[in-house]
């Protein structure tokens, strides 16, 4: 049984404060919080796989931000993005990259936290028993 809402989160925040922060409220809510520094470190786990969601927390969006949405374009299954900003560029940027979500900074920990979930139940497999026996049918 899979457990709702939970997923691995990768934050990409350089401050280290602020990954702090917004890492210990993505734990508080249940989900792995996964950090990485920069863009290119964040590819790098992202293409190891066993990433749900990608929160990209950051007001500088120079190229760095529209070249990881392009590779990830390239990836099988590539997670969805979620871009945190406060850069007057941000919802263009956000629409471009095809971000699943945009926050404007200042947010509240409880909008990022209620956009993953959200992702995590839009995300989450949903396990089916049926009631017939699998396997060839047999005609007699």
């Amino acid at each position: 049984m899979y457990a709702p809402n939970v997923g691995s989160i990768l934050l990409v925040e350089a401050d280290p404060d602020t990954r702090d922060r917004v890492g210990s409220a993505i734990r508080e809510a249940g989900h792995e919080a996964v950090l990485a520094t920069t863009l290119r470190e964040a590819f790098v786990l992202i293409s190891e796989g066993g990433i749900d969601v990608v929160v990209i927390h950051s007001d500088d969006l120079q190229g760095g931000v529209l070249d990881l949405a392009r590779s990830m374009e390239a990836l099988p299954d590539a997670p969805p993005l979620v871009l945190v900003s406060g850069s007057p560029s941000a919802p263009e940027i956000s629409a471009r990259i095809g971000a699943a979500v945009f926050l404007m900074k200042p947010y509240e920990h409880a909008e990022l936290i209620a956009a993953l979930t959200r992702l995590m139940g839009e995300l989450r497999p949903v396990r089916i028993v049926e009631d017939e026996p699998t396997g060839p049918v047999r005609h007699v």
